[in-house]
């Protein structure tokens, strides 16, 4: 794969002119880790049949139908489930339900960042134990003795996922809660379930934001005992999700073969960018998730890249993080946008090799 395929390959992309901004000089968004492939279309009938005069009643407190549908995707009783408004609804149930004024909250570093301010609003004491390789549990977390520990598994921001194995032995030496989030979960090569069904102490956390299409609607899912969801939906909110949001999440669930289709494409070009990124000489992490996070050793390399890609056109996460240093995460894009990506960050680092 040749950095002229890469040019070869943008040509036909509408609105891309060469030293221009690409794409009708709008910005390409490789930064949030939205996918970037539409929801399935059962998605938008659902939504409008749902736009009728009962929008004026208050919706299904519980929503049941989202929890019946989603547990025969997980294989799970529907008492086993319970439904947020996004993930992070979810995370923040689960932490006022479990940990309280001085508890401790066990988390890596790096990590979803939400997990502290979260641990911060319960005024929870934070144990935070560094990724120093980035793909490996820390040998000291194994002896916490957390009320709840957050474990994302790919993690974020490196996409790497720890080993099944490895995360099993963290549930069975740990005292507290295992909170696994597997926001990214579809992408990657396995998941937890058959671990939470072994382990008593794991609650999973899963979104429809990603591998679904649906950032935009905000459902999230929690998969625990039913003992662990009974004091949960004590805590959450009375309606926390809508009745459009619970329309949507149904007919997304109902149709797992095109969340798939659009998971298999953009696994494909996952692959593809971290070749590319490979030939040009830069380090990324093992990614079993829709984004790939790089590294760079040369003190503010990272973050020079990161303003030009930006007066490219193109926006992508800068990170500046203890133990792993200067990194930039790329969301996988559309191919077309994945191209483009490799061609101007190639002239940033090498020039114009025509």
């Amino acid at each position: 794969m040749s950095i002229n395929y890469f040019r070869s390959a943008i040509e036909n992309m509408e609105g891309y002119v060469p030293g221009e901004q690409p794409i009708g000089k709008k910005f390409i968004k490789l930064n949030t880790n939205e996918n970037p492939y539409p929801p399935s279309p059962k998605v938008f009938d659902a939504v409008k049949a749902r736009l009728n005069e009962s929008m004026r009643l208050y919706p299904d407190s519980a929503m049941t139908k989202v929890k019946e549908k989603a547990a025969t995707i997980y294989g799970v009783d529907s008492g086993e489930i319970l439904v947020g408004n996004g993930s992070d609804d979810i995370l923040s149930i689960l932490i006022r339900t479990v940990v309280g004024k001085s508890d401790s909250v066990a988390l890596t570093e790096p990590t979803y960042s939400l997990y502290k301010t979260l641990a911060e609003i319960q005024e929870g004491r934070i144990e935070k134990y560094p990724l120093t390789e980035g793909v490996c549990i820390p040998e000291e977390m194994f002896s916490s003795k957390a009320k709840l520990v957050f474990l994302a598994r790919p993690n974020a921001p490196t996409g790497a996922s720890f080993a099944l194995d490895e995360v099993e032995r963290l549930a069975r030496s740990i005292k507290g809660v295992l909170l696994i989030d597997e926001a990214y979960a579809d992408f990657a090569d396995d998941n937890c379930l058959e671990l939470y069904r072994r382990c008593d102490n794991i609650v999973l956390s899963r979104t429809l934001s990603k591998s679904y299409s649906l950032a935009g609607i905000r459902l999230g899912l929690a998969i625990g005992r039913p003992e662990v969801i009974t004091q949960m939906t004590k805590v959450k909110d009375s309606y926390n999700v809508n009745a459009l949001t619970g329309a949507a999440a149904i007919a997304a669930l109902d149709d797992v073969d095109h969340m798939q289709k659009n998971v298999q494409i953009v696994k494909r070009d996952r692959a593809f960018l971290k070749v590319g990124l490979s030939r040009m000489g830069i380090e990324s992490f093992p990614s079993q998730a829709n984004f790939v996070m790089t590294r760079f050793a040369e003190n503010g390399k990272a973050k020079s890249i990161f303003s030009k890609l930006r007066e490219a056109g193109f926006l992508v996460r800068y990170f500046h993080l203890d133990y792993l240093g200067e990194c930039l995460r790329i969301t996988v894009g559309k191919h077309q946008e994945v191209v483009a990506f490799l061609d101007v960050l190639d002239k940033i680092l090498h020039g114009d090799r025509k």
